[in-house]
């Protein structure tokens, strides 16, 4: 082996040394080093590769580490309160809703059939091969009429709107989408 190549692997060795050991894992899947909490993750990968001559199936699971860090002292060098699992915050937070909307060739996908009045982020995911947008009005035609801009295939955009209680009618405006059946009902809840 050359010494350059020997510097390396030592380095490579002397930097594993003083690195936080995901692998000592609590009983609860997370270790505690360096201000990190350590939590594992899994993932399940499918791949289809050619194998002499043959398209073959092949299933790994993937596996990593991240590091969710410890919350900083508090200025006075009490240390910071966390929340109590079950306890309710003192202050009322407004909270955003969300609603996911799958659009594929001609439909859409709600990720819940209802959300609560109020702010809500409306993500558009277009998993078709053409491109799309959403557009959501009160079913009796009252009230604004708000718009996800058009985006191409695979990609993804969401608006901020802020709904008022009634059941929504959403719809693709691309000239003939609309007719092909890509339309949905959401009902927002007071």
């Amino acid at each position: 082996m050359r010494r350059p190549a020997l510097a390396v692997g030592a380095l490579a060795l002397a930097s594993l040394a003083f690195a936080p050991a995901p692998h000592a894992v609590s009983h609860d899947g997370a270790a505690a080093s360096a201000g990190c909490t350590w939590k594992r993750h899994s993932k399940r990968v499918v791949k289809h590769v050619r194998r002499h001559g043959r398209l073959r199936r092949v299933v790994r699971t993937r596996h990593w580490w991240t590091c969710l860090r410890a919350p900083a002292p508090a200025v006075d060098g009490a240390a910071p309160t966390l929340p109590v699992p079950g306890q309710e915050p003192s202050e009322e937070e407004p909270t955003v809703g969300r609603l996911g909307v799958k659009a594929s060739e001609f439909k859409f996908v709600l990720s819940r059939p209802s959300i609560a009045a109020g702010e809500a982020i409306v993500e558009l995911d277009n998993q078709g091969e053409d491109p799309h947008n959403l557009n959501l009005q009160l079913a009796d035609g009252q009230g604004p009429e708000f718009h996800v801009g058009e985006i191409g295939s695979q990609k993804r955009t969401s608006g901020r709107f802020t709904l008022a209680p009634g059941s929504y009618k959403l719809w693709c405006s691309i000239p003939g989408h609309e007719e092909l059946g890509m339309k949905a009902t959401l009902t927002v809840t007071p």
